[in-house]
């Protein structure tokens, strides 16, 4: 026999707000957000160190080429013989500006890195996961039908 105060666990959970599928639901999805913008957090931090180790490496490249290069271009106009310097020293410089047109034209049609853990893949998820949440949240919300003895309108006294 169950005394006044012992409801059963079912009773109680049913119309307790704070186990109501839809907050369930909203919690869930809530800490699916939590969970990547802490992803976002390491994704940047990667993503700013791999930028700044590249824009390390490339201008200390730039830097160890231009030094070779002007070496290279003064070593020419000293060996060369006075009737080759301004041919030879001219079709460097041709040179050097058809390698920097062709790297310009080759950067411009280079894509972001779409690979697992790039800045673009993290913002693809991230895109999903809202798109998710959104629509979780705009569904309506259904109403369970009367059964059909409530429907019925009350007797009238013409029925009697």
């Amino acid at each position: 026999m169950e005394a006044e105060g012992d409801k059963p666990q079912e009773d109680a959970t049913k119309h307790d707000p704070l186990h109501h599928p839809a907050r369930e639901m909203s919690l869930h999805l809530l800490r699916m957000l939590e969970t990547r913008l802490e992803a976002a957090g390491l994704v940047a931090q990667a993503e700013s160190r791999r930028l700044l180790t590249r824009l390390q490496l490339r201008l200390l490249a730039v830097g160890a080429l231009f030094i070779a290069l002007w070496g290279g271009i003064v070593l020419l106009a000293i060996a060369l013989p006075d009737h080759l310097r301004v041919p030879v020293l001219g079709a460097v410089v041709a040179a050097f500006v058809i390698g920097a047109v062709v790297s310009l034209v080759i950067a411009a049609r280079m894509q972001a890195s779409r690979a697992v853990g790039s800045l673009a893949w993290f913002l693809e998820g991230l895109k999903m996961d809202l798109e998710v949440l959104a629509r979780s949240l705009a569904q309506p919300v259904v109403q369970v039908a009367p059964p059909p003895e409530e429907k019925r309108s009350p007797p009238s006294d013409v029925a009697a």
